[in-house]
């Protein structure tokens, strides 16, 4: 009978969900690289900027029923809402001017393809974890300079996480998770087109870490 019973899962087929709760993102080790138009590179100060919010989370997948009560999901997750960092000042110590360059960060077009092994507690209860493919597209902004250079980079990276799922009634459910995302440094770089322009250029690695809760529905 209980075999009977994780056969007939409730969480086996296609399925839609959205979710939303804590997020931290961090942009890590920053560091600028000014350079004048036909003058020598120098290096700026290092600072992390970050940003806490609650994001907005739609997702898609398929779970299938592997063996007894193990399970495996497919799916896609994309995050719908832009998050922009602190501003933080950027100044040059090698130069020895007290000039301060404001810059924010923003992220956004998070999404992510994963699989998601889990383990059916029972029909109606879902325990898995979560592993794949993120990415995401970050953007750094001047904000305290006349011609306000900013820059865009698309990031690969991975995500890892943990979730439970739980049967209200039918195909609705209820789900928990918590995640992490971890990306590969950015290329982003801007030119002045005022006073004696010249560019700007910068490397940073970005990561993330959500709680997460939602509602879904197995059709």
């Amino acid at each position: 009978m209980s075999g009977a019973a994780v056969a007939q899962s409730a969480f086996e087929g296609i399925y839609g969900q959205v979710s939303t709760g804590f997020e931290s993102n961090t942009v890590d080790s920053a560091q600028d690289t000014g350079q004048d138009n036909n003058g020598v590179a120098n290096l700026s100060n290092i600072a992390s900027p970050s940003v806490n919010s609650a994001p907005l989370v739609l997702g898609l997948g398929y779970t299938f029923l592997v063996k007894d009560k193990f399970t495996l999901g497919l799916g896609v997750d994309y995050s719908a809402l832009t998050q922009t960092t602190n501003t933080v000042g950027f100044y040059y110590p090698g130069t020895g001017s007290t000039n301060v360059y404001n810059y924010n960060l923003t992220v956004s077009n998070r999404f992510s393809l994963f699989v998601t092994p889990g383990y059916a507690i029972d029909r109606d209860k879902l325990a898995y974890v979560k592993l794949g493919y993120t990415n995401q597209r970050i953007k750094y902004s001047q904000t305290n300079c006349c011609s306000a250079p900013s820059n865009t980079d698309s990031v690969n990276g991975y995500v890892l996480g943990l979730g439970y799922k739980q049967i209200i009634t039918q195909g609705l459910y209820a789900f928990a998770e918590a995640n992490y995302y971890a990306y590969e440094k950015s290329s982003l770089s801007s030119t002045y087109t005022d006073g004696p322009g010249g560019t700007v250029s910068a490397s940073p690695s970005s990561s993330a870490y959500n709680f997460m809760v939602g509602v879904g529905y197995k059709f």
